[in-house]
């Protein structure tokens, strides 16, 4: 097996898209896989597959390619929360403070 084929797309993604801190934790949850936690307190955030140091957190949740898309640009996570793809838990501000880049 090749170090290549144990990469998770969502973090690989997730390194793409997260690139300006936001000031919160977010935690992307996948319905089956991984968990991938962002630290957006740091320029650039910080990711792990552990939660970083206690702060209010919100989770993105949903199956792994709807939040492969919705991680693609703040218009893409937009249309998946708006039609139910992706579900948002907990500070609510997180989204309208997170700046996506465009990972595609």
């Amino acid at each position: 097996m090749t170090a290549s084929s144990t990469v998770d797309p969502l973090e690989v993604a997730a390194r793409k898209s997260f690139a300006a801190a936001f000031g919160a934790i977010l935690k992307l949850e996948p319905d089956a896989g991984a968990c991938v936690w962002i630290d957006g307190r740091t320029s650039p955030p910080a990711l792990s597959s552990s939660p970083p140091s206690s702060a209010e957190t919100c989770v993105w949740r949903g199956p792994q390619d709807a939040l492969l898309r919705a991680i693609a640009s703040n218009r893409a996570f937009e249309s998946a929360f708006v039609a139910g793809r992706i579900l948002v838990a907990g500070d609510m501000s997180v989204p309208a403070r997170v700046t996506l880049g465009d990972s595609r």
